[in-house]
């Protein structure tokens, strides 16, 4: 194959997938308001307690693609036999759910709250078959931008699907048929984007794939279930209900990731093919710690400063509970940024195994401290077990880049310098928010406002290399030229 994993432009990768990440966060936003109203916290929480359900089910074939990503941005790696061996898996995964959901119809139903929610579950599964892998695949020919435009497609077409299916009366039904149609859309479009004919594998190559999956889809259950634990646990002990708080939450901190998600899933196979030709990648490492929490540290920030009035104003009085609970998310996020780097930098050099460890270790710890927290203090209780668990994950991993590279800083001068223009921030927004009163559309966005030209401002005006950055972005773009 080619090196165009080698030769990704991480800085202008991540900016142009952070502006496909921004519309789908408006469109999933602005779906999300209009869902949690329609369908109450019940309903709406019960859709997403069974996304949670799914998200652990189908690791296998998340880890199954991580190989694929990886093996596929090597040197002289056979394309076709790689690819054709993965969809034979995903074939096979999709024909036992397709049997354990006939045998757990009824219950499953009446354990969700979601009407046919094992028929919902089964064609979410079946479409993630065929998006998966051929998502992963732009990304490993050096394109992560397109994969990121590609699942804002994604986005695009979920949201009207969901309001017509929703419309026509199958409730939260409704929202997994539309998922689940725009899903195998896109999974079509990104085949025909990558272009690559599936062969029968080889031997070698099927052992070549299970070498990493067998740490991948372990280490992809292990961290997905660490994710999806907190809806898990409340949706279990609890109920449906809070499940529909703690996501109403959650959906307003998705802009943390914006420039994390991209960046990494460009960063994985760069540092792939360039460990696998012997060639320096700390230097990539560094700039992708540096601005991965850029967006994350100010809605952290701003979740701290009006937490109750960003709730409300978005979802509703039912949803006013959930303000508390965006105060440890939006912290949770802040820490997840700069962990999914070491993650994925480990990976890169082929230590999936390590990852797989650190992983396990976080799961069982937030579970352990979860279950004890909920029962004492409530919803927010299953929250701070996920800090304090993502926080060990961040230190354990960081530890191990360190470590390995030597010459990386965990904290560089630019990302210090974010936190002050957050800080800064912070106390701007506090403080206005008590002249700007009341949980309206207009006095939110006038804060949020306010408090986003204050952190921009004040970075521009302490942050040379922030500067440098900007004016990079530009050049790459073209405009400067």
């Amino acid at each position: 194959m080619g090196d165009e994993a080698a030769n990704i432009n991480l800085g202008w990768e991540s900016f142009k997938g952070s502006i496909g990440k921004f519309l789908q966060a408006v469109v999933g936003f602005l779906g999300t308001v209009v869902f949690a109203r329609v369908l109450g916290p019940t309903s709406f929480g019960g859709f997403y307690f069974l996304l949670s359900i799914l998200y652990l089910v189908d690791r296998p074939l998340h880890g199954v693609s991580d190989a694929l990503n990886k093996r596929f941005s090597e040197s002289d790696a056979p394309r076709g036999e790689l690819f054709g061996a993965t969809l034979l898996v995903n074939a096979a995964a999709v024909v036992l759910i397709a049997a354990v959901m006939t045998l757990l119809r009824g219950w499953f139903e009446s354990f969700t709250n979601v009407p046919n929610a094992a028929f919902v579950f089964f064609v979410l599964f079946a479409s993630s078959a065929l998006f998966v892998p051929n998502q992963r695949l732009i990304a490993a020919i050096g394109m992560p931008s397109r994969q990121t435009w590609n699942d804002t497609l994604r986005s695009l077409l979920t949201f009207p699907l969901q309001i017509g299916f929703v419309l026509a009366g199958f409730g939260a039904a409704g929202m997994g048929y539309g998922l689940a149609a725009a899903t195998l859309l896109t999974g079509a479009t990104a085949w025909l984007f990558v272009g690559v004919v599936p062969a029968f594998p080889s031997t070698k190559t099927l052992r070549s794939l299970w070498q990493f999956a067998k740490y991948s889809i372990p280490s992809g259950f292990f961290g997905k279930a660490y994710n999806e634990f907190d809806s898990l646990l409340l949706g279990a002990v609890l109920t449906t209900a809070v499940v529909g708080e703690y996501q109403a939450a959650f959906k307003l901190t998705v802009p943390a990731l914006f420039i994390g998600t991209v960046v990494v899933s460009g960063l994985l196979p760069k540092v792939s093919n360039l460990s696998s030709r012997g060639e320096e990648v700390s230097e990539d490492v560094q700039n992708v710690i540096a601005y991965s929490s850029l967006l994350a540290i100010p809605i952290f920030f701003g979740s701290l400063a009006i937490p109750e009035q960003l709730i409300v104003t978005a979802f509703g009085g039912e949803y006013r509970d959930g303000g508390i609970l965006l105060v440890g998310i939006a912290l949770y996020r802040l820490f997840e940024t700069q962990r999914l780097i070491f993650s994925g930098t480990l990976k890169g050099i082929d230590r999936p195994s390590v990852v797989m460890k650190i992983d396990a270790f976080a799961l069982v710890f937030n579970v352990v401290l979860g279950f004890a927290l909920v029962y004492e203090i409530g919803p927010i209780g299953v929250v701070l077990a996920t800090v304090l668990a993502e926080v060990s994950r961040y230190v354990l991993l960081a530890y191990l880049v360190n470590k390995q590279f030597g010459d990386v800083r965990l904290v560089p001068r630019p990302l210090m310098e974010q936190f002050a223009a957050g800080a800064v921030m912070f106390l701007v927004v506090e403080s206005s928010s008590r002249f700007v009163t009341g949980a309206s559309w207009f006095n939110t966005a006038l804060l949020v406002g306010v408090g986003g030209a204050v952190y921009m401002g004040i970075l521009f005006a302490i942050s040379a290399n922030f500067r440098v950055t900007i004016w990079s972005l530009y050049r790459d773009s073209g405009l400067g030229s």
